[in-house]
């Protein structure tokens, strides 16, 4: 447990409490009641101008009423800052963009198998969507004829649909789509296990007296950078790998690449992220002047052995000066990253001041990292509560905005969570949906009777049964991955 934590663990927000304060800053397009109604008078506007079309002529006031009001639903989303919008169907669920309309899903069910029936699995409808286009759509829905997708898009061209897209989910799409996903997976696994050896030079070559080369630190920051812009899930998955063998270097690597991407997610410019993803991997190079019987002790620190653990913020912040970097970021990070946002921390300020913005980052990402990791004094803490644990401590221990902002990136149950669901089958967490932070997308890994199964199965949990009309499945239990016989979360990632 950080130092800064203490105290809060018995104290946890319930999991819905913190997505309720989290999810606005997750920046889903429909995060807000206001903005979340504009995609459900959509929906219901396209399968009431579906229906209309099956009972009545082209001519007729009700068909042409509600082609109108299909287009007045479109220009509503327009007005909350779209070009386009897609209504998408994933696996017999509705969704408009990537938010889950669990109630359309059920009520709408003809308007789904309609669209499936034609291999139609997402519409696009641009801005200047208009009455034609309503008409041919809804007409589309109907004409029995049409099965296939390249028959649906001659459908809608013959009748000058020009502001509707059609598209589908082929096996070859999903085939490209994971090649590119594992080869990204594969190639941040090899930055993340060059760092690891890079920052074990680095230990070794401060405790040696002797200067450490920078150069290669920061091509390891802008590999990362380079993967994240990518494809973030694939540098965000590596901090599921926990070493209890080489915590302190690990444990750099992980809090390097949280903090890259909460910073990505905050809107920082590439200079800044390579300066905090610096600064991130240096933060605690002082604890190497800290004896390790210290560091490692089980059970209360002395007052003595506390005095000394604490001095290695200034430590680390003069083994930074003494090496002359051109950014003074990690030195500056290293010295305050214990000082919390309250500035009731360490080392003590002589005079009124704040943390920087990249040590307040820092400071959250090491203690969520910490709690999460397993040493061999403590268990570890799972996910969703090491989260609350953060809030508790916003506003005093941690900047609040970033609080939040780490929770809606990471997802309440963030990736490499493993999840015991109600029909007693057994997963891991693979991808947060940022619209959803308690339902994630999951490989199901053990079956509801106990059994392993040859393939790893994904289930999105936001998908509704169509038969009882509510979620499919649906989370009933955070588990510690060595509880449910998981020895390398990384790899189902």
């Amino acid at each position: 447990m950080t130092d800064e934590t203490k105290g809060n663990e018995d104290r946890l927000e319930s999991n819905e409490e913190i997505a309720s304060i989290a999810q606005p800053a997750s920046r889903t397009p429909f995060a807000t009641a206001k903005r979340l109604q504009r995609a459900r008078e959509l929906a219901r506007a396209f399968a009431v101008a579906q229906t209309n079309a099956s009972l009545y002529p082209p001519s007729h006031p009700l068909v042409m009423q509600s082609n109108a009001d299909l287009v007045a639903a479109v220009a509503g989303i327009m007005e909350i800052g779209f070009e386009d919008v897609t209504v998408n169907v994933y696996k017999g669920t509705l969704f408009v963009e990537n938010h889950v309309l669990p109630e359309e899903s059920v009520t709408y069910r003809k308007l789904i198998e309609d669209l499936l029936a034609r291999e139609i699995s997402a519409i696009t409808l641009d801005v200047s969507f208009g009455e034609r286009d309503a008409g041919a759509l809804a007409a589309l829905l109907n004409e029995s004829g049409i099965s296939d997708i390249d028959s649906a898009n001659a459908f809608l061209e013959a009748r000058g649909a020009s502001a509707v897209r059609l598209a589908e989910t082929t096996e070859l799409d999903d085939e490209i789509r994971e090649a590119e996903a594992r080869q990204n997976k594969l190639g941040a696994r090899k930055e993340y296990d060059s760092g690891v050896t890079l920052m074990r030079d680095v230990e070794t070559q401060v405790k040696l007296g002797k200067v450490f080369e920078v150069a290669p630190l920061q091509s390891l920051v802008s590999n990362l950078l380079d993967t994240l812009f990518k494809d973030p899930a694939a540098v965000l998955g590596l901090t599921a790998i926990k070493s209890h063998d080489d915590y302190t270097l690990n444990h750099s690597i992980n809090v390097c690449i949280l903090a890259l991407s909460l910073g990505a997610s905050l809107g920082l410019d590439a200079e800044s992220l390579k300066s905090l993803g610096l600064s991130a991997l240096l933060y605690d190079l002082g604890k190497v002047r800290i004896p390790e019987d210290i560091l490692n002790k089980e059970g209360p620190l002395s007052s003595d052995e506390w005095q000394i653990v604490k001095s290695h913020a200034s430590e680390g912040a003069d083994l930074l000066k003494r090496i002359q970097l051109v950014d003074q970021m990690p030195m500056v990070v290293a010295y305050e990253h214990h000082q919390r946002h309250d500035m009731q921390g360490y080392p003590e300020m002589r005079v009124p001041s704040e943390q920087h913005l990249f040590s307040k980052i820092v400071a959250l990402c090491d203690a969520y990292d910490a709690m999460t990791t397993r040493r061999p004094f403590r268990r570890e803490i799972r996910p969703d509560k090491a989260l609350a644990v953060l809030m508790q401590g916003r506003n005093k221990a941690y900047d609040p905005s970033l609080t939040k902002a780490l929770v809606a990136m990471l997802g309440i149950y963030p990736m490499g969570a493993v999840l015991h669901m109600n029909d007693g089958s057994t997963g891991v967490v693979f991808r947060v949906n940022r619209d959803d932070l308690l339902r994630p997308r999951i490989k199901r890994l053990i079956d509801a009777s106990g059994r392993w199964l040859e393939e790893p199965t994904t289930v999105d949990l936001r998908l509704i049964s169509a038969d009882s009309g509510t979620f499919s499945l649906s989370i009933t239990e955070c588990v510690p991955a060595a509880e449910a016989g998981i020895e390398d979360v990384w790899q189902y990632l």
